[in-house]
């Protein structure tokens, strides 16, 4: 049976401002009372099993590239059977912070982890829980990359330094999805100013808050 919540998630690259943007969006649903019950949740995380396996990803050492997929895909099925789903079921807004989408292009297109394979995990991880609507903040690479080094005083994690060319066959990634799944996508441009990123956010998924 389908659940009566909604699922907004949002994606991009490292440094595009997905993060700040789907918290000040959250902000603005619990100001406005746009709806009774919301939560933001992120990927990698959420749960303290998905925590840790956050803290493994991003700073532990040099791992097979099928290792680091299954890693995110264990962390993501927790998610799900733990928060994800259960919150749908309760007719609440769920914004995630990241989706399956980001493996496909991290690990899949990035790492030439097969996509196919990808994403029939992720069916099982999610029990076949797509988001209803996913904004992907968009943003060249070099501007990406200099927010990343500008922003953190501990230097990049072990995915921000896998450099440029990965990140532009990331993001290539994520516009291509974007292109083939209009319906489901909405591209942000992240070069804006943060306010004019958040109202674009909100043009993005305003037809499903007024339902």
């Amino acid at each position: 049976m389908r659940d009566s919540g909604l699922l907004i998630a949002f994606e991009g690259i490292d440094g595009c401002g997905k993060s700040t943007q789907a918290a000040r969006f959250l902000e603005r649903v619990k100001q406005h009372a746009l709806r009774p019950k919301s939560r933001l949740l992120r990927e990698p995380g959420g749960t303290e099993f998905g925590e840790r396996v956050r803290e493994l990803l991003l700073h532990g050492g040099t791992m097979d590239a099928l290792t680091e997929t299954l890693l995110y895909m264990a962390s993501r099925a927790e998610l799900y059977a733990q928060r994800v789903l259960p919150a749908l079921e309760r007719d609440e807004l769920v914004v995630l912070d990241r989706t399956h989408y980001s493996t496909m292009a991290y690990q899949g297109s990035g790492l030439d982890v097969d996509e196919q394979f990808i994403l029939e995990m992720a069916r099982a991880a999610t029990k076949g829980r797509e988001p209803d609507r996913i904004v992907l903040i968009d943003l060249p690479v070099e501007e990406a990359t200099a927010r990343m080094a500008s922003g953190s005083a501990e230097g990049p994690d072990r995915i921000e330094a896998r450099g440029a060319t990965y990140f532009q066959q990331v993001r290539a990634a994520y516009l291509r999805y974007a292109e083939a799944d209009p319906a489901r996508f909405r591209v942000v441009n992240g070069a804006c100013g943060k306010d004019e990123v958040a109202a674009a956010v909100d043009a993005s998924v305003s037809d499903l808050l007024d339902e």
